[in-house]
């Protein structure tokens, strides 16, 4: 065999992609601001965007799987758009991501720093979609906020709370167990059309999957699961979703055979065909 060219060690890179590092405020906590752009002139609107929370483990699956199926709309669905990823700077931080996505609660069901969901969405509003919009020509009419398990609950706090904020909504496999009570309220309270919504959870994140059955210790997630109620919680949410917003708005999918930890790679391309449009599939309820 002939020898190989080249370094041995050199990184696989994603083109057209870079990476900042971003404060919030002055002073405060760095995060990651990933960014994918399309090739060639953008449409005379702007770019569409998706904004994509907890980035660092998903940001390369999202855009590796829009540009395969940008390829193609007439068959996929899917047109160019933006990807804007955010993570914090030491990547998947439990500890930021229960303080930054969950709303205040005195009674709240896990330990640690909560409640500042309004302070981290006005960081996305005043801070990561300016500086978004000063480097990439963008649609600001059609941006999506995507967000998967507490950061899912915070697509829909966003939501319920703050409509306008983006013109579309998608949540992966959302932790309504945070607090459901108060997303149904909100969800009630909204106008007809005043945002499209996309709510997705795994077949098996009620129940466990065939080769976690007899594990050890699959009494004690069986019975986690069971009182987090993660498919009928979701479920119930978007039902309501569709009460306020309008069927034709709101879409709810159980992709089956799928748990919390593996429905990111295959929500994403049905989110990207989501947020592609305002055209959608019939629900599976």
């Amino acid at each position: 065999m002939a020898p190989e060219s080249g370094r041995d060690d050199a990184p696989f890179r994603l083109d057209r992609t870079q990476a900042l590092l971003v404060r919030k405020g002055r002073d405060g906590d760095a995060y990651r601001l990933f960014l994918a752009v399309p090739d060639g002139e953008p449409p005379a609107a702007g770019w569409p965007v998706l904004y994509l929370l907890d980035a660092a483990g998903s940001f390369a699956t999202g855009v590796e799987a829009l540009r395969r199926m940008a390829r193609r709309p007439d068959a996929t669905g899917v047109s160019p758009m933006v990807i804007a990823g955010l993570s914090a700077d030491t990547g998947y931080d439990v500890a930021r991501r229960q303080r930054d996505y969950t709303s205040a609660r005195p009674d709240a069901p896990t330990r640690g720093e909560h409640g500042m969901a309004g302070a981290f969405l006005d960081f996305l509003e005043d801070e990561i979609k300016p500086l978004v919009a000063r480097r990439i020509a963008v649609d600001p009419a059609r941006q999506t906020l995507c967000g998967h398990s507490l950061a899912g609950y915070f697509v829909l706090w966003t939501l319920v709370n703050r409509p306008a904020a983006f013109g579309a909504y998608a949540a992966i496999s959302p932790s309504v167990w945070w607090d459901k009570a108060a997303l149904l309220e909100g969800a009630g309270r909204l106008g007809a059309d005043a945002a499209r919504a996309f709510v997705t959870v795994g077949e098996w994140e009620d129940e466990l999957p065939p080769w976690q059955q007899a594990a050890s210790g699959a009494d004690q997630v069986r019975a986690r699961r069971k009182a987090r109620g993660m498919v009928a919680g979701a479920r119930e949410v978007a039902d309501r979703l569709q009460a306020s917003l309008g069927a034709a708005n709101v879409t709810f999918s159980l992709l089956p055979e799928e748990d919390h930890a593996s429905i990111i790679s295959t929500a994403l391309p049905r989110i990207l065909r989501f947020a592609s449009g305002p055209a959608q599939w019939p629900s599976r309820m």
